[in-house]
């Protein structure tokens, strides 16, 4: 199973408190295990005092997570990261 993710950077819009403007965009393919331990430095995060949200859904190689909202613990920055699985046999690539 290959895994491509999208990295979205957002930073707080000026005068606003919850409205974030997107800053620049990142696309890399991972295997299997750069995905696990991207998922599992979550709770890390959180002990740092980030907000890390995780979305789970059904995908060609199960039920995974596939997106990961993280906040900064000043609320400043915003990134989301999502993931797109495929198949390597198959190579057809699975968004949910």
């Amino acid at each position: 199973m290959y895994c491509k993710m999208i990295k979205e950077h957002f930073e707080l819009k000026e005068g606003r408190k919850t409205v974030y403007e997107l800053v620049k965009t990142e696309e890399r393919e991972m295997e299997r295990e750069n995905y696990k331990n991207y998922v599992e430095a979550a709770p890390f995060f959180r002990r740092l005092g980030g907000s890390e949200t995780l979305d789970r859904s059904y995908t060609c190689a199960g039920y995974l997570v596939n997106k990961i909202t993280s906040k900064s613990p000043d609320r400043q920055k915003k990134n989301v990261a999502r993931f797109y699985f495929w198949n390597q046999a198959k190579n057809e690539y699975s968004k949910y």
